[in-house]
């Protein structure tokens, strides 16, 4: 079998961002000296200087719709045509997530459909306890609701067959911090494949931007879409 490293070329990658201008660097300097095919950076209306940093690393830069990180994903859709023959990758835009293990991301889709990055388990520095005790009780939640056992559902690593997505789009509506949530519930109700990729998480860039409320729409979330 080729390396999935052969395939890089056919890979579009997925960076929802805000406010990153300090850590956007990370993620599109690796992916593009790695041969990337194309790196997109969906901009939620940043007032720093994120967009001119994309755009001189030579991220390809979308204007956002709307806001939150729901928007920036459904904006990709609108704006950018889906090729079913392409991979796709998302990764957030702090430097939390390793452009490095692209490669696992590749070699998995070529046996799925979706795949998620799971994140160890465990309670660190680099999460709060209220990130590591939250995220696991909403993956135990989603993984009982749709009978498909994923243990990080808010995960912002992850892939997708263009073929998948192609089916996935008309049925995502998420417009903040719930849109994991609802790519996994619309993943697991389409009858899609899909595999867990373990990765690496490192200390993001910046404060994050999730907050207790933000916890209890991804739970209405996937309660919603399950009915």
């Amino acid at each position: 079998m080729d390396k999935a490293e052969d395939d890089f070329g056919n890979v579009v990658a997925i960076v929802p961002a805000l406010n990153e201008e300090n850590g956007i660097a990370r993620v599109i300097t690796p992916l593009k000296s790695m041969g990337v095919g194309a790196v997109v950076v969906v901009d939620g209306n940043s007032t720093d200087r994120t967009v001119e940093v994309a755009e001189k690393l030579g991220a390809k830069v979308i204007l956002q719709q709307g806001r939150g990180k729901g928007m920036a994903f459904q904006t990709f859709l609108l704006r950018h045509p889906i090729d079913s023959s392409k991979f796709y990758v998302m990764l957030d835009a702090d430097g939390s997530y390793s452009p490095a293990e692209l490669g696992s991301f590749v070699a998995a889709l070529r046996d799925c459909d979706v795949a998620t990055g799971a994140r160890p388990v465990f309670i660190h520095s680099l999460r709060s306890l209220f990130h590591v005790i939250g995220g696991s009780l909403i993956s135990l939640l989603g993984s009982a609701l749709y009978r498909h056992y994923n243990p990080d559902i808010c995960t912002g690593y992850w892939g997708f067959r263009g073929s998948a997505l192609v089916a996935l789009a008309p049925a995502i509506t998420a417009k903040g911090f719930d849109l994991e949530a609802d790519l996994f519930s619309q993943s697991a109700k389409k009858g899609l494949k899909m595999r867990l990729v373990p990765i690496s998480y490192s200390k993001r860039v910046g404060k994050s931007k999730l907050s207790f409320p933000d916890g209890l729409k991804i739970v209405a979330r996937l309660l919603q879409d399950r009915l």
